[in-house]
């Protein structure tokens, strides 16, 4: 399996278009892509699969979230 480099915070911003104090935002809530995001180090990442996999969720349910 060929791994891909994890997500930084800066490409789910510009993957998703949302800003990045709505990204902390959804971290510190735990929902939304937020909700996917994992520290390492000091650092937040995300994984691509999962971002791929909430976005083909919010398609499913028509936008709303998950």
């Amino acid at each position: 399996m060929e791994r891909r480099p994890l997500a930084t915070l800066e490409q789910i911003t510009a993957f998703t278009g949302l800003p990045a104090r709505s990204i902390y935002d959804q971290v510190h809530r735990g929902v939304g892509v937020g909700a996917l995001a994992f520290k390492v180090g000091r650092h937040l990442r995300w994984k691509w699969d999962e971002v791929d996999a909430w976005l083909d969720a919010q398609r499913a349910n028509g936008g709303q979230a998950a």
